[in-house]
């Protein structure tokens, strides 16, 4: 999830990076976030702040608010409009089944 990258020799030094693998669990870290910032204190300790890009309609910095999008049709998620599809052998949406 991250790798190690020296950037001083004399004494060595290293910087860490996070690999794409890293930069994939963004939304998982916001996600958490979110929760710990809703259930787990009365004040949230960071907040993160966004500006929409060029051409926006949400030019001026905001608030972040992630949500869940479909990459597929564009619409919001909600668990609602979920629907699950167990494929693993021997499980169910309740997990192992007996005898598995």
């Amino acid at each position: 999830m991250v790798e190690r990258r020296a950037y001083n020799e004399r004494p060595l030094r290293f910087e860490y990076h996070l690999t794409e693998a890293g930069r994939d669990l963004a939304p998982v870290m916001h996600a958490l976030l979110a929760w710990g910032d809703r259930w787990a204190v009365d004040t949230p300790p960071v907040v993160f702040r966004h500006r929409g890009g060029p051409g926006s309609e949400h030019d001026a910095e905001h608030g972040l608010d992630l949500t869940s999008t479909c990459r597929t049709c564009g619409e919001g998620v909600s668990s609602g409009g979920l629907t699950i599809d167990v494929r693993a052998p021997g499980w169910d949406r309740a997990g192992p089944t007996e005898g598995s």
